[in-house]
């Protein structure tokens, strides 16, 4: 019981540091390190991100891209990480006048979604994306709902705290299986307590403006594994 208080613990103060400030309207809540990348005619996403050195699920969940052939010249990437812009260079062709599968293909790795390990845990309008605006990222979807629409628990799991936390307004966090961990914020009222345990789709709290920072009623959700942010829609049902 102790290491599970203390790994809430520890959870409770990255987000702290990793998240000051929620906002109800499209603006992501922190600074972080990156550049935007122009495709040009014939780059592959894996090809850019193997030039950068970045993770294809990292890039693709914070672009929103969930599928490689969506890309195309002109349109900006993000690259988490990157301090300048890259030159990508062109796959290199045997000289051979037979048709050979083009050279990405066999190294291509496929984004990976888990659309249905979550369920929504309320139905609304999305008005912030998780992403990327302006520099800024947000790591999670800010959900709009009339107040006092019911939170309902994405997946079963311990509640690890439930409080008011700095910038999120009175919170909830669940620890689920596989490391994974669900942030529901700015919430009116929280109706379940620290240490108890809850079944996917029980009510956990109401849908209020306790972040103090806007008077738009909205959920901010978030889904994390290993600490880290995920990309929410690569999650939960489509």
């Amino acid at each position: 019981m102790l290491s599970k208080v203390k790994l809430a613990f520890i959870f409770i103060v990255i987000l702290l540091h990793s998240c000051s400030h929620l906002s109800p309207l499209p603006h992501p809540s922190r600074k972080t390190k990156g550049v935007y990348h122009t495709v040009k005619k014939g780059e592959t996403l894996w090809r850019i991100c193997s030039t950068y050195k970045a993770a294809l699920q990292e890039v693709a969940e914070i672009n929103n891209i969930k599928n490689t052939a969506q890309i195309k010249a002109g349109d900006r990437i993000f690259i988490p990480g990157a301090t300048k812009p890259l030159g990508v260079p062109a796959p290199v062709q045997p000289k051979t006048k037979r048709k050979i599968p083009h050279p990405d293909k066999k190294q291509q790795q496929e984004i990976k979604q888990h659309a249905g390990l979550f369920r929504w845990p309320l139905q609304g309008t999305i008005i912030a994306g998780f992403g990327i605006v302006k520099g800024m990222k947000h790591d999670g979807i800010n959900i709009k709902t009339p107040a006092g629409t019911t939170i309902k628990a994405a997946a079963g799991g311990e509640v690890v705290f439930s409080s008011m936390l700095e910038g999120y307004g009175k919170t909830i966090i669940l620890q689920h299986t596989d490391s994974y961990a669900t942030v529901y914020a700015n919430n009116q009222l929280n109706l379940v307590k620290n240490g108890s345990w809850v079944k996917q789709g029980h009510a956990i709290a109401k849908v209020g403006t306790s972040n103090k920072k806007s008077n738009v009623p909205y959920l901010h959700f978030q889904i994390r594994r290993y600490n880290r942010p995920r990309n929410p829609l690569f999650y939960l049902p489509k």
